[in-house]
């Protein structure tokens, strides 16, 4: 009897148990369930949606939002307006890059001109009141608005090193002298690194100019892989910024064991294809996949511009490791990143995991669209 307890016991604790950090470990989820809607920056002139321009690489160069970017981003205020209804958001996050921070601008502003219209209607909108004071006394859906707006360098894109510039047709047509498996190699690939700057190349010298003071020069990179983007950028962000701000920000009461358990913050974070993508390989443990097949996933995931995505994750019991919390739709087809379209939102917070991180989600609609575009 009890050597069969014992075996219940292990096999339960089991489905627990991680890699971090090349480390094994038992992994106990704790702390509050933190929700993260991440949304690409929209168009940029070098992306080329808009007429007249070619989609480019990009990486750290500092280029303007299209007009068709622009209306992207509204569109996605609109969207959390629609979708995030009882939700406060706590923090928004962005990059020093312009194309992201304007983005952010624009989505907030329309965003807050909606909510806006609803108070109108609803005739719950006072002028020269502060509806952040007012409205959450009597009111089913309070006034939204971040705590804190934060611009941090280490969720810029990654950088491509001397590719930044070259359209991306003429680049895989061998016309820059790389061939086309090199290119999609450095592309998709999670540990590939593009070929690097050099000192004295103008576009290394404008970036130290531009990006030197806001992160130090020895933090301005000459070219990174993804996995570079993972470890030397975004696992810090989340350690130190972006998880201490949602615990603070965290709603829930504190468990029989002291550790706060339910709903916690929620971060919308403006970026860009790849450091989301980083940013949801580090949730989600990607490197440590036995099977191969979420790191897989995510080297051939394509984040469409101002598309919204949920994902939802907790800490373990392990420093600076965390674990997706998979909030899988019902009748939705199983598969390896919980990623889900922003329309999700209301159920995922609704409903309760029942799955352990082995098990992952996504959403079939969001699977196709992250194939509509490419990343720059």
């Amino acid at each position: 009897m009890r050597r069969s307890v014992m075996l219940i016991l292990v096999s339960l604790l089991s489905v627990e148990t991680l890699t971090c950090k090349n480390q094994a470990y038992l992994s106990v989820a704790k702390g509050p369930i933190h929700t993260l809607i991440l949304t690409r920056h929209g168009d940029s002139l070098w992306n080329g949606k808009y007429p007249g321009c070619h989609e480019t690489f990009t990486g750290w160069t500092d280029i303007d939002l299209s007009p068709i970017g622009e209306q992207e981003a509204i569109r996605t205020g609109q969207l959390l307006t629609k979708y995030t209804s009882g939700v406060n958001i706590d923090a928004l996050f962005t990059s020093t890059l312009t194309r992201a921070k304007m983005t952010a601008h624009h989505c907030w502003w329309a965003y807050y001109d909606r909510l806006e219209d609803q108070y109108r209607q609803q005739k719950r909108y006072q002028y020269y009141n502060q509806p952040c004071e007012k409205l959450q006394q009597n009111s089913n859906q309070p006034y939204q608005a971040p705590a804190q707006f934060i611009i941090d360098h280490r969720l810029n894109e990654r950088h491509y090193g001397s590719l930044q510039g070259l359209v991306k047709a003429e680049t895989e047509l061998g016309v820059h002298g790389h061939s086309p498996e090199d290119v999609y190699h450095w592309r998709r690939s999670w540990h590939a690194v593009p070929p690097k700057l050099m000192d004295d190349d103008p576009r290394r010298i404008e970036e130290l100019r531009m990006y030197g003071n806001i992160c130090g020069e020895d933090n301005v990179p000459k070219s990174e892989s993804l996995a570079m983007v993972a470890d030397n950028r975004i696992r810090p962000f989340v350690d130190e910024r972006l998880t201490p701000i949602l615990d603070r920000a965290a709603s829930s009461t504190a468990g029989s064991l002291g550790e706060a358990t339910g709903e916690g913050g929620t971060a919308l974070i403006v970026a860009h294809a790849n450091s989301l993508r980083a940013l949801i390989g580090v949730i989600c443990n990607v490197e440590q996949d036995p099977s191969g097949l979420a790191l897989e996933k995510l080297e051939s995931m394509k984040i469409p511009t101002a598309s919204p995505l949920v994902i939802r994750y907790r800490k373990t019991a392990q420093r600076g490791c965390y674990v997706p919390v998979d909030g899988v739709l019902e009748k939705e087809p199983r598969n390896e990143l919980p990623v889900y379209p922003l329309s999700s939102l209301p159920v995922l917070r609704q409903q309760p995991s029942h799955h352990t991180p082995a098990d992952l989600a996504i959403d079939a609609d969001v699977n196709s669209s992250f194939n509509e575009r490419s990343n720059t």
